[in-house]
């Protein structure tokens, strides 16, 4: 008869060690934000800088995870709202950045305007203006420094072509539109003489 009385009694202490761990178990409901991260936040507001930020922090605290947040938002297009009471702690939010005094605004609005270089300039081409450039061999170098050399002569080259070409395209231009215009019909214009 022992057996019979074994199993009602290790149910009932069952039941007496779950009631006892519901009662004795913590007064505070868990942090919903434990294992949310500020950079966690930032990762996905960075990726995906259109969804709101309490859609992103709601998504986080239910899935503690940038990466599934980030899965939701591309399969959905969006994530859900959180409800009407959500708050998003201040340890998530994106630090504020002070706003600019007006002097320094203005400072930092008008930058040094910068003196508009060409890119013969830029390479320092200018002398090689008038000359041609030397033919390209065709070949690819067998050392690092020739090939960045033969690379670099190409490059030259190319602008120089490119400058000609355009010269050559406003010279057209120029003489066809001096062509088509009407010649004046004096050299001299007329002049009234007023001591009359």
């Amino acid at each position: 008869m022992a057996h019979e009385d074994v199993i009602p009694t290790l149910i009932l202490l069952g039941i007496l060690y779950a009631v006892y761990r519901w009662i004795s178990g913590p007064s505070t409901p868990p942090d919903p934000f434990s294992g949310v991260r500020r950079d966690m936040v930032e990762a996905v507001t960075s990726a995906f800088p259109n969804e709101p930020l309490a859609n992103i922090v709601y998504s986080l605290s239910r899935t503690r995870s940038a990466q599934v947040t980030s899965e939701l938002l591309l399969e959905r297009g969006s994530l859900p709202n959180p409800p009407a009471n959500f708050v998003i702690p201040n340890s998530l939010r994106p630090p504020v950045t002070v706003p600019l005094t007006s002097a320094t605004a203005v400072a930092a609005e008008a930058p040094v305007p910068q003196k508009a270089t060409s890119l013969i300039d830029r390479y320092g081409l200018s002398t090689r203006l008038e000359g041609e450039g030397g033919a390209s061999t065709g070949k690819w170098e067998a050392t690092r420094e020739g090939r960045e050399a033969d690379l670099r002569a190409r490059k030259e080259r190319m602008i120089l072509e490119a400058r000609r070409r355009m010269l050559e395209k406003q010279q057209k231009s120029a003489t066809s539109s001096a062509a088509s215009s009407p010649a004046p019909t004096s050299a001299t214009p007329l002049s009234v003489d007023k001591s009359e």
